[in-house]
């Protein structure tokens, strides 16, 4: 018997593991944390939203040679700031082996397929072999097969590298009415019918490990990510694009932070950026997070943005619903970060969104004459189908 089937079996693994989760929630109540109602209880939210991701990932879904895909920042796990125009898979791999993965792709927008060997919390963030969708074959019937392996293959092969453990696909739905986020299946070569052995002792305490490691790591470093992404922009000011460590090359991020009384807003105006993608969404303060994008509107992508006539687009930031088509909503947060993202842009540099503090009463007075206005009810049918297009997404 194995150190490591000892421990598990003894329950010292087991016990381990709780005793650093609970130091975890202690690290909460220390003075750099918020000391506020609201964000201590979102801390203790966020806490078992990190476990849920930690566990799924490196127990249930840990095993390289029946591996799935499991999807991460979604509305239940919105950690890391998480786009809400994209929808996330990672599966575990091993490079030596070779797998298969496949999917109906029929009404998919855009996907980027990459492999990487961990997280940013975790100090690993390079990424290896990053492919989109149009590099790929697809056949008529819109069904896409890859092969992913250390030899090569014909067809969609992408080359397995030696360092990678895990391969993941990021699908943009930018019309969240008419775009998919298809189901993706991957299957070990040779494994095709079987099922694995029964889980071992050493298996369980490995994933423990590898859990409350990234658990410990995450909730101190994502907490840290916003306050040092507020540092270097200026109040109520936009800051310039850049890639964000772990993202695909292809997209761009900026960032303004806000401070903001209860009957102010941002009026935010930007030119369409010449690119396949871009998108608005809030993060969180504390513990960076996305908001509630499936209750209400913090986010809003190119597709659903309104354009006014001269062709610009003017968002409002706020807690009070002003009633404009392109409301994003701060949760009635008075400080937090407004993500902006451009992907696969055709020019560069990128334009930086204009941003102006105004009170949210007689906004229209600084809006152009065509602008629409929404009512109430209008607001409330848009968040209806706001709703249903992510229950069918993360169904």
């Amino acid at each position: 018997m194995s150190d490591e089937d000892d421990r598990s079996l003894s329950g010292e693994s087991w016990r381990r593991w709780c005793d650093r989760l609970k130091a975890v929630g202690d690290r909460i109540l220390e003075s750099d944390f918020p000391i506020d109602e609201r964000a201590r209880a979102e801390g203790y939210r966020a806490l078992t939203r990190l476990i849920a991701s930690a566990t799924q990932s490196e127990l249930e879904a840990a095993n390289p040679d029946f591996p799935e895909f499991i999807a991460e920042q979604g509305p239940r796990s919105p950690w890391g700031g998480a786009n809400p125009d994209f929808v996330t898979l990672k599966a575990v791999i091993d490079p030596r082996q070779t797998y298969k993965i496949w999917a109906d792709v029929d009404g998919m927008f855009q996907a980027t397929f990459f492999q990487h060997d961990g997280a940013p919390a975790l100090e690993r963030t390079r990424t290896y072999y990053e492919r989109h969708l149009e590099s790929f074959e697809v056949d008529e019937d819109g069904f896409l097969e890859l092969i992913l392996s250390p030899e090569e293959h014909a067809g969609n092969w992408i080359p397995s590298h030696r360092e990678a453990r895990f391969f993941t696909i990021r699908i943009v739905v930018s019309d969240w009415e008419s775009h998919t986020a298809p189901t993706f299946h991957i299957e070990r070569a040779g494994a095709e019918g079987e099922a694995p052995d029964p889980v071992s002792a050493a298996e369980v305490a490995r994933g423990l490990e590898r859990s409350i490691e990234w658990i410990e790591k995450s909730s101190a470093y994502w907490h840290r990510h916003a306050h040092e992404a507020s540092e270097k922009a200026p109040v109520n000011t936009g800051s310039a694009l850049s890639v964000e460590p772990g993202d695909p090359s292809d997209i761009m991020t900026g960032r303004c932070f806000w401070n903001l009384a209860e009957d102010e807003a941002l009026l935010i105006t930007c030119e369409v950026p010449v690119a396949r993608y871009w998108g608005f969404a809030i993060q969180t303060m504390n513990w960076f997070e996305s908001g509630d994008f499936a209750r209400r509107q913090t986010s809003l992508s190119g597709d659903q943005i309104h354009l006014d006539g001269d062709g610009r687009a003017r968002l409002v930031l706020s807690a009070q619903d002003p009633g404009v088509p392109n409301w994003i909503d701060s949760e009635g947060r008075p400080e937090g970060l407004l993500a902006y993202r451009v992907g696969w842009a055709k020019t560069s540099p990128l334009p930086i969104p204009g941003i102006e503090r105004v009170q949210v009463e007689g906004i229209y007075a600084r809006l152009p004459d065509d602008h629409p206005v929404i009512t109430d009810d209008e607001r409330r049918d848009r968040l209806c189908l706001r709703r249903e297009a992510l229950w069918n997404r993360f169904a």
